[in-house]
């Protein structure tokens, strides 16, 4: 066996297979289609005692695979389409060497095209199983991030929810804060007014004592106290109320009330019955007798 004759004829035969993937448009000149016909008989023809040659699959499914993964090589289709013209316009017509026979090569050139396009339906069905694993990874993996999407979404509105929430509640306090100050800025207000005006009216009453009954400003002097202390514990109250939601003891406001109560029945009490003159008498009937003075 000639391997060094072998490999020229393999290396011509993956560039006769290399040239028919390029273009469509070669074999419409005549010229070219006779000069490949001419390429395939001197490529599988021999003299009827020699070995003709025979192509290898491993060299078509080289030549495919190339031309699949390199778009500037051509198109494996092209090269099928290419083979099916060549094996139907094929005619043997040409003369061997010595003129004896008419060179004829129609059984490889079949056999060639039936074996590049089992290898290009071979080369297609995996592409397409090949895309269809792979889509199905890209819906998968698509799937994933629409699901990793959707989670993130609904953290992100969670999150955004309870922002709103906290900033509304945020508002709210702001707003009772406000409405807060300023009932206990009015109320230290009337606080002070009613502690002023106490303070006034009770300087009035106190001035004016020599030209009063000791009951009638002893009874003022509780009532103002009485009024006072009710009005100024309410006021503090409500502040406390305000800043505080404690229970609150109103037990001391009891006990003044009720101490101001008795104080003011005993005024009443001691005008009723005089007591106040009478002592005047006791005292005054001594005072008399020494300066023998009518009682």
């Amino acid at each position: 066996m000639n391997l060094i004759k072998e490999r020229q004829q393999r290396e011509e035969f993956c560039d006769i297979l290399f040239e028919l993937s390029k273009s469509q448009e070669l074999l419409q000149d005549a010229t070219y289609r006779f000069n490949m016909y001419k390429r395939l008989e001197s490529l599988y023809d021999a003299e009827p005692n020699a070995k003709r040659f025979r192509h290898f699959y491993t060299d078509i499914f080289s030549v495919l695979t190339q031309v699949q993964q390199n778009p500037d090589l051509g198109d494996i289709n092209i090269l099928g389409q290419n083979l099916d013209i060549i094996r139907n316009g094929y005619n043997p017509q040409n003369k061997s060497a010595d003129g004896q026979r008419t060179i004829d090569v129609s059984d490889a050139i079949n056999k060639l095209y039936d074996h590049v396009n089992l290898d290009i339906a071979r080369i297609a069905y995996s592409d397409a199983a090949d895309r269809r694993i792979s889509g199905e990874s890209s819906l998968e993996t698509l799937q994933t991030q629409i699901n990793t999407f959707h989670t993130e979404v609904q953290a992100i509105n969670k999150d955004f929810e309870a922002t709103e929430k906290k900033l509304s509640d945020v508002e709210n306090k702001l707003g009772n804060s406000q409405k807060e100050y300023i009932s206990i800025l009015g109320i230290f207000a009337a606080v002070v007014l009613a502690f002023s005006g106490g303070i006034a009216f009770s300087t009035s009453v106190l001035n004016n004592i020599a030209q009063a009954s000791i009951y009638r400003t002893v009874g003022i002097s509780l009532i103002i106290g009485l009024v006072l202390i009710n009005v100024l514990f309410g006021l503090f109250y409500y502040i406390s109320s305000l800043v505080s939601k404690d229970k609150k003891d109103i037990l001391p406001l009891i006990i003044s009330n009720v101490i101001f109560v008795v104080l003011l029945a005993l005024t009443i009490i001691a005008w009723n019955y005089g007591f106040v003159e009478n002592r005047n008498d006791r005292f005054d009937c001594p005072q008399k007798i020494l300066t023998n003075e009518p009682t």
